[in-house]
């Protein structure tokens, strides 16, 4: 899987998705702007991680296969997962109460920028 170079709008990453699992890129975009809304930005902060994540496409050479999908899918777990974790109250409270959920965002993004750099070098 692989960002889309010529199907994009931002970062390519609904093209790339979409030709992916053959569908309509302007759907996944729907999705995604339906999915951002729904989980009070969630999704959007998925979509940066996939941002960084997902190499960019080229018009040469295609590059990716089952360990991109392979992270994709649990990078879009985790996200969700995290999200599920804030909304049900009690598993991302700190010790005072405050809730833990934008650090832990904070950090599956660093995390998918660090895996990013090291894959590059």
């Amino acid at each position: 899987m692989t960002r889309s170079f010529t199907d994009r709008v931002l970062g390519g990453v609904c093209g790339g998705i979409a030709a992916s699992l053959r569908l309509n890129a302007w759907l996944v975009r729907a999705l995604f702007i339906v999915g951002a809304v729904i989980t009070s930005g969630a999704v959007l902060a998925l979509y940066v991680a996939l941002w960084w994540a997902i190499p960019q496409g080229s018009l040469v050479t295609r590059r990716g296969g089952v360990v991109s999908t392979l992270g994709v899918i649990l990078m879009t777990g985790l996200v969700i997962g995290l999200w599920a974790a804030e909304r049900t109250g009690g598993l991302l409270m700190g010790a005072t109460g405050q809730s833990l959920y934008l650090p832990a965002l904070a950090t599956v993004l660093a995390l998918v920028y660090l895996l990013r750099q090291l894959r590059a070098s």
